[in-house]
Order: C-alpha cells, then structure tokens, then sequence
C-alpha cells in the first residue's frame, strides 16, 4: 500500500518520501564505487567470457572441415564439429533456440566468410553430441547427491487451471569433487528412481578414485557402506540396527551415535562439508537455467548433460580463493 502524503509539507520531501533524509553525497559515491567493483571483477570474470566468445577455431575452419569429409561417402559437410560443440554450448548456457542458432551462425558467416547451415542441419548435428567428463587418475574426497530439474517450464497455475498431466522432473545424480567442487561423474534418471539405486550405477565406475565419500541419509544402504567402510560418511537411519545384517562398518557407526550423538559423529567426520553439493546445484541452476526445453526424453538427457559438462569447464576457469 502506497504512504499517503501531505500536499503541504516540503516539496523535496513529497517526492522523496522514501530515504528523504538521504546522504546523497555518500549515496553517489557508492552507487560509482559498486561500477568500480565490476571493473575489478572483470580479470575474475576473463576465463569465463573466453570460453563463450572463443571462436579460435574459425581460423582453422578450412582443415577442421577437410578432416571431416574425408572419407565422407554423400554430400560434404559445410561445417566443422567444433563450430556445432560452440552453437551447442551457446544454447546450454543460454537456453538459445535452434532458429536463433541459425540466425547466429549466419552472423559469423558473413564476419569470418565461412558457410552457414539451416537450423534444421544445426538441431541434429548437435543431437549427435555426446557429452563426456575428463577422466580423473586419483584418489579424492568425494560428495554424491542428486537433484531435480523441470522439463516443462509450465507453472503450476496452468495446470490447475486447465488440468494439465503433470509432466514430472528429471533427476540428475552427480559424484562431486570435494576439493574444487566440480563433476566427476553423473547420470540422468526419471524422478521415481531411489539415488541408492542410481549410486551402484556411478559407484561402480568411481570406487577406485574416491577416497571418502560424503552423501545424505538417502545412500543408507549397505552396498554402499560394505564398498567404502568407515569411508562412507552417511548417517543411518533413525531406527538402523546395532547388529550386523550384512555390514559391520554400518552397525560400528549405528553403535557410535546411540552410544554418543549424531552431532558427535558429523563433528568426527567433517559431514558439514556435504553441503558443498548444494552449492554446486545452486550454481548450475542459476547460471546453466533449471528449466529442460527438450521435448523427446533422449534429448533432454543430452541437454542436461550438455549443461553439467559445460558447466564443469566455467566452474574450472573459477578461482574464487
């Protein structure tokens, strides 16, 4: 609700009812330090906006597409893969449409005198896309979690007003590095599928390079306890056994708590640091955007995908510390 004012009192007051008794002066100054700010922030940023602008490959265009229609049995290519890898990074980042793609490429074709393609080539040169983590060789403390992403950008308004079928979520389960919070491995699942279940899948590949593995109550499983042992920072569940049932390492941590607390033992275990998974998907919903526009759900695995590897790159390039 809008302050009522007074006609008669000070003209300068009336129209700046709100922060009347402002320093201006001070204000001014801070309002051109905040400009300050960015411009020292701009070296932080340079990594970052490199690898969205890096267009290094167009200098290279002619061998890149030579090496791609060799040996090509049919009509040539007009365009390298690494031209389609930065239209699909453009459209993971910024959720660009495949026609606006287009309207890009064209837009380079005439700066870098190269060939354009039509939308259509673009959608499914970037369909064959298959995105891949870098291998890692070494043991490190790990988080695993998962999180859920819309594949609808409907709101829930709309479906109630009109009675749309709720579409669902897609469900992205991630192993994160402890040390720069960053992917080592992932898969994509429905949102019905348990992350215990989900976790065989990416632990089985992982067990060798994780040293501890940090997670919520929901890998309470023994798989998981009997694969890492003590290494397993999970709390059990509330009404876990102190008996063995298939994993002594889960009944020793059960017997701890009730003997001492659940604060006790996340103290012992640094288990705080679990918390750095969230902000890993706070980051990759805020800057990679958490809506999915696919449509097929083979493509909107690759989209989602498509966001976590790009997303690891930027997050790389960050030096925050």
């Amino acid at each position: 609700m809008t302050p009522q004012i007074n006609n008669k009192i000070n003209r300068s007051i009336k129209r700046y009812w709100l922060g009347s008794n402002r320093r201006w002066g001070k204000y001014n100054e801070s309002l051109v330090d905040r400009i300050e700010y960015l411009v020292d922030r701009i070296e932080y940023l340079a990594d970052r906006i490199e690898y969205l602008a890096d267009l290094s490959f167009i200098k290279d265009n002619d061998r890149l597409l030579e090496e791609k229609n060799n040996g090509k049995i049919g009509h040539p290519y007009k365009v390298p893969d690494a031209l389609i890898i930065y239209l699909a990074r453009l459209r993971s980042i910024f959720s660009i449409p495949f026609r606006s793609l287009e309207g890009v490429l064209r837009s380079l074709a005439i700066i870098a005198n190269i060939k354009s393609i039509s939308y259509s080539e673009i959608f499914r040169r970037i369909r064959r896309i298959k995105p891949e983590l870098n291998n890692i060789n070494s043991k490190l403390d790990c988080i695993i979690d998962s999180t859920g992403s819309k594949i609808t950008i409907r709101g829930d308004y709309l479906r109630h007003k009109w009675h749309k079928k709720r579409r669902g979520w897609i469900k992205l389960h991630v192993i994160i590095s402890l040390k720069d919070v960053t992917v080592l491995s992932f898969t994509i699942t429905d949102e019905h599928t348990h992350d215990s279940k989900a976790a065989r899948k990416l632990l089985s590949k992982m067990k060798n390079n994780i040293l501890r593995l940090f997670g919520d109550r929901g890998y309470d499983s023994k798989y998981i306890y009997n694969m890492f042992g003590y290494n397993a920072i999970i709390p059990p569940r509330k009404n876990a056994s102190t008996e063995f049932r298939g994993s002594p390492a889960r009944a020793k941590i059960v017997r701890f708590i009730k003997k001492n607390s659940m604060e006790q033992w996340k103290e012992n275990n640094s288990y705080g640091k679990r918390w750095l998974v969230e902000i890993y998907f706070s980051g990759l919903k805020r800057v990679m955007s958490e809506v999915i526009k696919a449509k097929k759900i083979e493509y909107i695995v690759q989209e989602l995908a498509l966001k976590v590897v790009n997303y690891n790159i930027m997050r790389g390039m960050t030096h925050a510390y």
